[in-house]
């Protein structure tokens, strides 16, 4: 075997195992368990809701308004967090067996990671969390 073949499939290998570790890194944060149109989530370091930062703890999840929104409340459910705009969003194939599924967006280390979208047991869509654009997008071109 050519040195060029050697670090062809240690690049690969190497690739492989660096798109492994960041999808777990990318769940790793929460746990999720499901009671049917809401969900207790747990995060174990500060998220990002829009219009909010969460700090590490667990939150109701729930859906209303006929699906166009989520709620986020404390744990108890007596202490509401954030009320987000949702829109439809398909379940990532590998996640399609998992029962809550709570997604997370990569952002700078020394941010928060945004809350993407949020999956409940047995529904292949779920709701995708509505961002503001960032003020750099919305300054009009001159």
């Amino acid at each position: 075997m050519s040195n060029a073949t050697r670090v062809s499939r240690l690049i690969a290998v190497a690739a492989l195992a660096l798109g492994i570790a960041f999808l777990m890194g990318m769940a790793s944060p929460l746990s999720a368990q499901s009671l049917g149109d809401r969900a207790l989530v747990t995060f174990d370091r500060p998220v990002e809701v829009p219009g909010k930062v969460l700090p590490p703890g667990s939150y109701m999840f729930k859906s209303v308004d006929n699906n166009e929104l989520v709620q986020i409340f404390s744990a108890n459910e007596k202490q509401l967090f954030a009320t987000v705009l949702v829109v439809p969003g398909d379940r990532p194939a590998q996640n399609l067996n998992v029962d809550c599924f709570v997604q997370l967006n990569k952002t700078r280390a020394d941010a928060p990671q945004e809350v993407e979208s949020f999956f409940l047991p047995g529904r292949s869509t779920g709701y995708q969390f509505v961002y503001p654009a960032a003020p750099q997008a919305r300054r009009p071109r001159g």
